[in-house]
């Protein structure tokens, strides 16, 4: 009580008192200070009931005072006292101590204050940076101090300081040889009770000589706050720290100190947390973003479910990571996205992904689809991507893609669609290493062209059509079996040569996507008010012109140059493989009428994917219909033409087939039936040429009639609506590359 009177009593003195020159202010609140060690003997006095907080404020006060009275650059004797005196320094001895309690706290606040306000370079001064560098290595020293606010504040105020000089990092650097700092020993230790921490950091990383980065290790501490706020302004910390161009330091960042490890820990910690029983659809549909979640786990979403808080919080840290590489200065975030892919997706996800257990794969299998929808950094998708498609493992059981596409025709229509959806996001990336290993490998060369030097056909009774039967197929009936010896010649010119004129090249090539289906098998048609077509062309130049921009470094051939070698001068391919992926792709694409609805939309959705590429390898085999094709080589033209075969066939047995896919169509819209819908046969829509079949029995059709044929006839609706789509690819590529020269 004494204390705080002297205290007012003081105050009233000095505004009362005629202004004294600064410099002689200034020394008299800092021997106020000293005299408060030397008078004072009791030292369990908090720091609050003594008028150290009100000089140590009034310091700042005149230091901030005589640098705006002054000329930039100049530094003044209030300042030149500070240094030479060593007045820092033994403010960090007492703070150290916490002597009087709570000091340690306001030099904090001194600290902070001094760094931010004042403009002038402080940091290159011994006794500036000494004494920061201390105070910043007794940060994050006890979990859960009561000094974890300022102690982030101040070292946030550090890290922005350097952001505008970072050639000032190699103050807060120190070597060390086979060892590192007791902080980041400190930091290892607590890390090391997860098994999954342990050797997370990539073989090359270990060396003799390290770098102890004591403002990292103090951030990676306070990161682990139960304190949120303290634990989000920590990581942005770091994201300063990784952005700042100073090679050394950044090195030392993701190298030698336990910023990997932390990342993985966390990830893995936060991943196995997780309930195996998430529904896919709930993790589709799920927001998260970093910092977020530690405020509100719902941002953006009502749909709540069980195991969301945990879901929001390991997406929300993957996005961290993810921000962290994207800031991450030069090769730095390559090391981190190796580090992320090695110890995670290796170590924790890969294990599920190849497990039997079916709940476990799918809520995987969503989880990674998930990460690729959100994943942004070229290093770790690049890396990531490699975790799927590569197989650099020597244990085949631990191969991942042949899994997968296992899957993808999985007797489970959920798991089917989990993992096509996982192609789909990954294909949707438009990343050249996916789109290099899984498809364009196996197009060099030219191999699956008719006029490639290896295709040497040799006409046997095997060349003609092979008769199978298949499930709801009557004998003799085409199966995709019989039409993979069919290729393109009967679309060319009579004299068997394409017509080089580039607008009729796009018009024959539209309508050939266009007239695949026959008008009797279309729900609607091309001219039709409801047919879609219009939308198609608008998406497809929207997405055309979104891929062209995202494709422009990946140093691919542009479709216009037709720098490509001729197909009869590559090299001979005796054996065309399209490769297990476009193998999946087109076997499920050939099965659209057998599928499930829901199936056939993702199938469809790769495809058109891969159709928009502009890399003339894919355009001349998926887009061009005019492309000649060797007998073994297959195209989305000509497995949609065997799947209108099988199509011509089954309509001609379904009484009242056209009203049934109208209704089939109307159900899809809408999503569900009604009872009363029904449709007379001779119903005709507008726009529409309608005419009943031989063997179609007269009245109506109702939901019963649907049903029993649904999934033919919604596989039907499904082909109709691709060729449509495939068709305004066609014209805006055909387009882009006659006008626009793309």
């Amino acid at each position: 009580m004494f204390n705080k009177f002297t205290t007012i009593l003081q105050q009233a003195v000095d505004a009362l008192a005629p202004d004294a020159p600064l410099h002689e202010d200034f020394v008299y609140h800092w021997k106020s200070v000293t005299n408060f060690y030397i008078e004072n003997t009791d030292d369990k006095t908090p720091v609050t009931d003594s008028n150290i907080p009100s000089h140590l404020k009034q310091m700042l006060q005149i230091l901030v005072q005589e640098e705006n009275e002054r000329e930039a650059g100049d530094t003044g004797p209030c300042m030149e006292y500070l240094l030479q005196h060593k007045i820092l320094e033994t403010l960090y001895t007492l703070g150290k101590a916490d002597c009087p309690p709570g000091m340690k706290q306001q030099v904090l606040i001194f600290f902070k204050h001094l760094l931010g306000k004042i403009r002038q370079p402080l940091l290159p001064h011994i006794n500036v940076h000494r004494p920061v560098s201390h105070l910043v290595r007794v940060c994050g020293e006890v979990q859960a101090a009561p000094t974890e606010t300022e102690e982030i504040s101040f070292l946030c105020t550090v890290c922005a300081r350097l952001k505008h000089e970072p050639h000032l990092l190699h103050f807060f650097l120190r070597n060390n040889v086979n060892d590192s700092s007791n902080n980041t020993k400190h930091m290892k230790t607590n890390l090391a009770s997860n098994e999954q921490e342990q050797n997370s950091e990539p073989a090359h990383s270990q060396h003799l000589k390290r770098e102890s980065y004591d403002l990292v290790d103090s951030l990676l501490n306070l990161s682990r706050s139960e304190d949120s706020r303290v634990a989000v302004k920590a990581c942005e910390g770091l994201l300063l720290l990784v952005s700042m161009p100073h090679e050394a330091a950044v090195s030392a960042t993701v190298k030698d100190t336990a910023l990997c490890p932390l990342l993985n820990s966390r990830l893995t910690g936060l991943f196995t947390s997780l309930p195996t029983s998430l529904d896919p659809s709930d993790i589709d549909c799920v927001n998260a973003k970093w910092g977020l979640d530690t405020h509100n786990y719902t941002y953006g979403d009502i749909r709540n479910f069980n195991g969301k808080r945990a879901l929001v919080s390991f997406l929300s840290w993957f996005d961290y990571c993810d921000q962290l590489i994207i800031e991450a200065y030069q090769g730095c975030s390559d090391y981190i996205a190796q580090s992320v892919v090695e110890n995670f997706f290796q170590k924790t996800l890969l294990g599920p992904l190849l497990q039997a257990d079916e709940r476990a794969a799918l809520t995987t299998s969503s989880v990674l689809t998930k990460l690729f929808t959100m994943v942004r950094s070229r290093p770790l998708m690049r890396e990531m991507i490699k975790f799927v498609v590569f197989n650099d493992e020597q244990d085949s059981s631990k191969h991942l893609l042949p899994r997968l596409l296992e899957r993808c025709d999985h007797f489970s229509d959920e798991i089917s669609v989990v993992t096509l959806r996982l192609f789909e996001a990954i294909i949707g990336k438009r990343a050249p290493e996916a789109l290099d290993w899984l498809v364009l490998r196996f197009l060099k060369d030219k191999s699956y062209h008719a006029n490639n030097p290896g295709n040497i056909v040799v006409q046997t009774d095997s060349d003609d059509l092979e008769w199978d039967l298949e499930p709801g197929l009557d004998e003799g009936t085409p199966t995709t079996k019989s039409r993979q010896h069919r290729s393109n010649s009967d679309i060319v010119t009579d004299n068997g040569v394409e017509a080089n004129n580039p607008k009729t090249q796009v018009q024959r090539a539209v309508n050939c996507f266009l007239a695949s289906i026959p008008d009797s098998a279309k729900s609607t048609q091309v001219n039709d008010d409801d047919s879609g077509y219009d939308g198609y062309l608008r998406e497809a130049h929207r997405m055309y012109k979104d891929v062209c921009l995202n494709c422009r470094g990946f140093n691919w051939p542009k479709l216009s140059e037709n720098k490509l070698e001729p197909a009869e001068r590559c090299q001979a391919v005796t054996n065309y493989d399209e490769g297990p992926f476009l193998r999946m792709l087109l076997n499920k694409l050939s099965k659209v009428l057998s599928q499930q609805y829901s199936v056939n939309l993702v199938v469809t959705s790769i495809a058109s994917r891969l159709c928009l590429m502009p890399h003339p390898l894919m355009h001349e085999l998926f887009i061009n219909p005019l492309t000649q094709l060797r007998p073994q080589a297959r195209s989305m033209y000509t497995v949609v033409q065997m799947v209108v075969e099988q199509i011509t066939h089954r309509m001609n047995h379904i009484p009242n087939f056209k009203n049934r896919l109208i209704i089939a169509r109307r159900k899809l819209a809408a999503g569900g039936y009604n009872d009363e819908d029904q449709v007379p046969p001779h119903h005709h829509q507008k726009g529409s040429h309608m005419t009943p079949h031989i063997g179609m029995a007269q009245g109506v059709v109702t939901n019963n009639d649907i049903d029993t044929h649904k999934t033919f006839l919604e596989g039907t609706i499904v082909l109709e609506e691709f060729c449509k789509e495939l068709a305004a690819i066609a014209f805006v590529k055909h387009h882009a590359v006659a006008v626009q020269g793309l």
